[in-house]
């Protein structure tokens, strides 16, 4: 039998997503079940208290420092998906690298302390920039800011000292289509949808690249469950503009249960194999 546990996201990295966020994980761990697995959910405040060799699979949403931390700590005693490390390169500052390495697929985006920000303007920034800070997600409504002019980031730079926000990403203002992505493998399932219907054009372009870029950018930070968002410009270039581990696929949740517990189950038994091989 194949032991699952499931660990929370945590409520302060969920804003306005509580609800979805422990949705996802509770239809795949049921799934999971039918499946015949044993299945366990937690909160990532019991983390320090789990024994990793009592799990063939953890499924760890969460995403602070403290319990990554401890999660990678199991490495070798359990399979988790995704991976700590994976869900660390989420991060912007690890992120940004990576994705400059997927030829061209990322807008131009450079990693600035936000001591110094006002002092080192982006060659692109005359045009807009995106200013994002540089660690998690978005955990509130102003951790994304788009900025006309750099000189109109001050204020941006302001909050993010006043809430510890070391480092932001400022990235290129790319206009387009904003498209929502969510995938399972890479390779084995992949959706999409507008982030806002009434407000794009509704641009050509080539679904297969779609998936392969999002596939590619998938790689570069080694998650196996993921979404993010992508531009589709006027002449139909796509763009990826941020990956991330484990969304809540709110939209999605009742067709893409069953692929991520397939994927799940299927990684956790060879894994379990192969640990009992040695």
């Amino acid at each position: 039998m194949i032991r699952c546990l499931g660990v929370f996201r945590e409520t302060s990295n969920s804003p306005n997503r509580e609800h979805d966020d422990t949705l996802i994980l509770k239809v795949v761990t049921e799934e999971l079940a039918r499946f015949g697995a044993e299945t366990y959910l937690t909160e990532p405040q019991n983390v320090a208290r789990i024994n990793p060799a009592e799990w063939d699979v953890v499924l760890p949403m969460c995403e602070n420092p403290p319990v990554i931390k401890k999660i990678n700590s199991w490495r070798g005693a359990t399979l988790v998906l995704n991976p700590m490390e994976a869900v660390l390169n989420c991060y912007r500052v690890n992120m940004t690298p990576r994705m400059a390495a997927c030829g061209g697929i990322h807008p131009r985006t450079v990693i600035i302390k936000t001591d110094v920000m006002m002092d080192n303007p982006p060659d692109f920034a005359e045009n807009g920039a995106w200013i994002k800070r540089g660690d998690v997600h978005n955990m509130t409504d102003h951790d994304v800011v788009f900025a006309a002019k750099w000189r109109d980031a001050r204020k941006v730079r302001d909050d993010f000292k006043n809430r510890g926000i070391t480092h932001v990403a400022a990235q290129e203002h790319i206009a387009g289509d904003i498209i929502k992505f969510y995938g399972v493998g890479p390779g084995k399932w992949f959706a999409w949808f507008y982030h806002r219907p009434q407000d794009v054009a509704k641009y050509a372009f080539d679904l297969k690249k779609l998936a392969e870029y999002a596939g590619t950018a998938a790689r570069a930070v080694g998650v196996e469950i993921f979404g993010g968002d992508a531009i589709v410009t006027p002449e139909g270039r796509i763009y990826i503009i941020d990956i991330n581990s484990w969304p809540s696929f709110a939209r999605v949740r009742e067709d893409v249960k069953t692929h991520i517990a397939s994927h799940v189950f299927d990684r956790a038994g060879a894994a379990k194999k192969k640990r009992r091989a040695k």
